[in-house]
């Protein structure tokens, strides 16, 4: 007995603490306050017939936020979208009632109104990821009212009141829940300071994480640092997301969100450094056995892993040394390392404190002691941890430059044949990272410290949103949506850089060839036109030089015929231009996502609601009288999503979620039939699972609809005293969905299909190409006279980074959506997933790149060893441009690409060679920038292992046209020459026979 009351206890325990955090409180009293305003009478009779919608609106678009300030802003839009769609349709059926009832004329006028609106609603629902409920509701709206009554007089103003009030009460009742709930438990006003100060908290634990394996030769990279390798991307990514939202919301608190706003690149700075600087680990796993060949054609198609491991253990450096110098630099890199290390993560232990104080946060979760800190205290720990940083960062380099400098000394004196082991170049990588973090921290601790100055200055104030298109732009964050559309919202909150290039299936002429079509025309073009983007878009029209005719002496006005005047005409400059515009606008409307998707809202509405315009007595017309057909059309708009594989997600489980909930509303009508205490009771009750569904798991798209359907069904008697068996009713409810649910899958799969494993491969082929041209940017910076980035090109290249960050995010994300999707044939998500990782370490070690390549000696490491770096910039860009080609095109790689990895050690052999002559002139030349030169060569070594990676997933992806695939193909006469692969990387996977 005792044990069973113990669990009890338990399960009521946990479920009062999952309630009581707020949220869910407050729905749940949200949802009982508007059973009360379905179940009392003299206040229901406001919404008449459609009083039951009060709960509907509830689920749907006025849903308890995180806070006031959410809630005030749901409260506000969505009304507004209710208000605008009652407004008209109410002038829609007011213009109809003028010309009969149920005449032609007045069900063609109700008719247009109800795709004009479609139109317009599905195109601002895709453009305006903000208004997206607000565009629902008031499609919700204009369905309902549009289809019934159709010229009756006297039912305008009457429907047009019964929806105003379903629609204002739910919004209403959720917005004092609210209040009622944030009186009796304090309630947070913002989550973007949580993220931060939560994001700076992983840092911590990443670093440490990082520090506890210094000197350390793993050959499996630790499964807590691949966890805390992923969630630390995904919160860089996220706070720029999760401050476009805050920016625009009404808070209360002492400082404005823009004094934290810095911090949001310091995190993904740090990010990066971690990434390319802190993981030296190298997993090793055994590659494919080769088949019964001869060792030369055993050797030109080795695995990958094999190549790495090859790679990575090569000898690195130029220098001869002894054993004991080894253990010197090791000594010399690893003490310091820590040290700074540790420097480092208490930077940001004093710049989490900083944030929680100055936002009024829990000091519990505060990865230091508890307590409230002082203000002396929080000053002290800034003074102190910047006084540690600098001392930390100093004396490393110190030390860092005196045993280097003695170091080359003495392995120039013994002359001695030895090289330096792995460690000294993943030390040398380490020490870079850390420095360049120390760097980032104390311009943290700046930030930190100015944000504090301010805290205390400052009262407590109110801050006002900005209202602007991009805060339409940018999706709400919290609240309870049934869309599975991720990518949606990721490309919403997406910065327009200026990269975006069109899909693969736009027909769109390139640059070259637009310029080559106007030369032929006679015209010139200035250069400034080639630094365009793409053409005809980024066309200057201002430099078209003047046309240069052949024939000269023929006079202008001197016409033949009329075809002549014709073409005269056509091929001059303003005709060309305008031309040129008119095509870029022919584009832009032909391939709009947003376009599209309103045309397929317009189509579907206008299909499934042509019965409700037929004569009165069309059998089609009663059909869908009787049977509320609304909810047809209302279920086609709700499931509509602007991908495939979003929709046939929503479109499932709200089959679930309609179901469930029917046969839950029919067990619930037999308990109670009209009582309104019973139906309160269970409806609400019904609000617990609904709730745990939206907010702790990802399957929104199922109570969503339950929470609608429930109150349609249970209510239906209760309010309209109906004729029809409510075990039929719930039948027709899901009938009517479920018809509503496989029209939107038709129409997404049929009509403008986008799915979501084309958009990945192309957006793959896309991300590709821009790392492409990262990498040739950064390159041919390096062999200016002037090594310094040039500000034009320090902003291109920080947003080719920033959009390829993006890209990543968003690929992820359809990751997401393809797990989630149904799918005749199945995708290899695993080996997609591994292609997102391999670019995001491609795009980490490019930035490392950019930053280690400002402290290389540049003459001894670029300008001797010219031909070597154009050789592996050249075979790094044929690479990408490979695989970009078969990720667009689907087509396989080419059997043999030049390798990148030869290219490597070839240039890394002339840089060796180079690097000792300057020593042999002068001892003490170089100094401390050769560890930088050591970090550089690992970088561009895992850069290698990574691209290797990439050709042997393509390859698994796509196949290789292999022409070399067995023994006996195999010249005997060549065998004997294969020393080596001769710069060659085979994309053929080798099998046993």
């Amino acid at each position: 007995m005792l044990p069973c009351l113990e669990s009890a206890r338990t399960t009521i325990v946990y479920v009062v603490s999952q309630y009581l955090q707020r949220r869910p409180l407050a729905r749940l009293l949200s949802t009982f306050l508007c059973c009360l305003a379905i179940v009392i009478r003299p206040v229901s009779r406001l919404g008449g017939s459609y009083a039951f919608l009060v709960l509907p609106f509830q689920a749907l678009v006025f849903g308890v936020q995180e806070s006031l300030a959410q809630q005030l802003e749901l409260t506000a839009l969505n009304i507004a979208g209710a208000l605008c769609g009652i407004g008209f349709s109410t002038l829609g059926k007011y213009i109809a009632s003028l010309v009969g009832e149920e005449s032609p004329r007045a069900r063609v006028t109700c008719a247009v109104f109800l795709v004009v609106i479609s139109f317009f609603a599905g195109l601002v629902k895709s453009r305006l990821v903000r208004l997206t409920l607000s565009m629902r509701i008031s499609l919700f709206a204009s369905i309902w009212l549009l289809t019934l009554d159709i010229g009756v007089k006297s039912k305008v103003l009457e429907d047009s009141g019964h929806f105003l009030y379903a629609a204002i009460t739910p919004a209403c009742l959720s917005l004092v829940s609210l209040l009622i709930v944030m009186s009796l438990l304090r309630w947070s006003s913002s989550s973007f300071e949580k993220e931060m100060a939560a994001t700076f908290a992983l840092l911590q634990k990443r670093l440490s994480v990082s520090l506890e394996h210094i000197g350390k030769d793993l050959a499996v990279e630790p499964e807590e640092y691949v966890k805390l390798r992923k969630e630390l991307f995904q919160r860089s990514v996220r706070l720029n997301e999760t401050y476009s939202q805050a920016a625009f919301e009404l808070r209360v608190g002492r400082l404005s969100l823009k004094s934290i706003r810095p911090l949001i690149g310091t995190v993904e700075h740090l990010r990066r450094e971690l990434a390319w600087g802190m993981s030296t680990f190298q997993k090793s796993k055994p590659g494919p056995k080769s088949g019964p060949m001869t060792h030369a054609s055993s050797r030109l198609s080795s695995p990958i892993v094999s190549r790495r491991n090859s790679l990575l253990q090569s000898p690195a450096t130029p220098f001869q040394a002894t054993q004991a110098s080894h253990e010197r630099i090791i000594a010399a890199i690893e003490v310091p390392a820590l040290s700074l290390g540790h420097a480092i993560v208490g930077a940001m232990r004093a710049v989490e404190l900083v944030i929680i104080v100055a936002f009024d946060q829990d000091t519990s979760t505060y990865s230091a002691p508890a307590g409230r800190p002082t203000s002396t205290s929080v000053k002290f720990s800034l003074r102190m941890a910047e006084k540690e940083l600098v001392r930390a960062r100093d004396k490393a380099r110190e030390k860092l430059g005196h045993v280097f400098d003695e170091m080359d000394m003495e392995a120039h004196e013994q002359g001695k044949n030895v090289r330096y082991p792995k460690r000294v170049l993943d030390g040398s990588l380490v020490m870079i990272a850390l420095l360049q973090m120390a760097q980032e921290m104390r311009t943290a601790l700046q930030v930190a410290d100015r944000m504090y100055v301010q805290y205390e200055e400052s009262r407590v104030r109110l801050w006002y949103p900005r209202i602007s298109l991009a805060w339409l732009g940018v999706a709400q964050r919290n609240y309870i949506s049934d869309s599975g559309d991720a990518a949606v919202q990721i490309q919403a909150a997406a910065p327009k850089t200026g990269w975006e290039t069109p899909n693969d299936g736009e027909a769109n002429l390139t640059l070259a060839e637009t310029a080559e079509g106007l030369i032929e025309r006679g015209y010139s073009l200035g250069s400034p036109v080639l630094g365009n983007s793409r053409l005809p878009g980024g066309l200057s029209f201002s430099i078209l030089g003047a046309k240069e005719r052949a024939g000269k002496g023929r006079k202008r006005w001197a016409f033949l015929s009329l075809p002549d005047f014709v073409a005269w005409l056509w091929s001059q400059s303003w005709v060309l231009r305008l031309r040129l515009r008119l095509a870029r606008g022919y584009r832009s409307v032909t391939h709009s996502q947003h376009l599209r998707h309103a045309t397929k809202n317009a189509i579907g509405v206008a299909v499934l609601s042509l019965p409700a315009f037929l004569p009165s007595n069309n059998s089609a017309r009663v059909w869908f009288s009787s049977w509320h057909g609304e909810w047809m059309v209302i279920s086609y708009v709700w499931v509509l999503e602007t991908s495939t594989g979003a929709t046939w997600r929503v479109g499932y489980l709200r089959l679930v979620g309609t179901a469930t909930s029917a046969l839950y509303a029919y067990i619930v009508w037999l308990i109670c039939r009209t009582n309104p205490y019973g139906l309160t009771i269970m409806v609400t009750a019904a609000e617990i699972p609904f709730t745990w569904l939206s907010t702790k798991t990802n399957l929104g798209p199922l109570a969503v609809p339950a929470a609608v359907t429930l109150p349609i069904i249970a209510f239906a008697e209760y309010v309209t005293h109906t004729q029809q068996s409510i075990i039929a009713l719930a039948g027709i409810r899901a009938l009517m969905i479920a018809i509503g649910i496989v029209a939107a899958l038709l129409m997404n799969g049929l009509v403008f299909p986008r799915h979501c494993r084309v958009l990945f491969l192309s957006d793959t082929a896309r991300t590709l190409g821009l790392l492409s041209q990262l990498y040739m940017t950064l390159s041919h910076y390096m062999f200016r006279a002037q090594p310094a980035l040039a500000y034009d090109d320090k902003r291109k290249t920080l947003k080719m980074e920033l959009q390829i960050r993006y890209n990543v995010y968003l690929l992820n994300a359809l990751i997401t959506t393809m797990h989630d999707e149904i799918s005749l044939v199945p995708k290899p998500l695993a080996h997609y997933r591994r292609t997102v990782a391999i670019v995001q370490r491609l795009l980490d070690g490019m930035t490392g790149l950019r930053k280690i390549r400002e402290n290389i000696p540049r003459k001894e490491t670029v300008s001797n060893v010219f031909n070597e770096r154009r050789d592996f910039m050249s075979c790094v860009c044929i690479t990408l441009y490979a695989c970009q080609h078969a990720f667009r095109a689907r087509e396989p790689l080419p059997q043999f690409l030049p390798s990148p990895k030869h290219a490597l050690e070839n240039l890394e052999a002339h840089v060796q060679d180079s690097i000792r002559r300057a020593r042999e002139e002068d001892p003490h030349a170089m100094g401390l920038s050769l560890i930088y030169a050591f970090a550089e060569m690992e970088v561009m070594k895992h850069m290698v292992c990574s691209l290797e990676e990439l050709l042997e997933l393509t390859g698994r992806l796509f196949g290789t046209t292999a022409w070399l695939t067995h023994s006996q193909h195999v010249s005997v006469a060549s065998l004997h020459e294969e020393v080596g692969d001769h710069g060659w990387y085979s994309t053929f996977k080798w099998e046993e026979a």
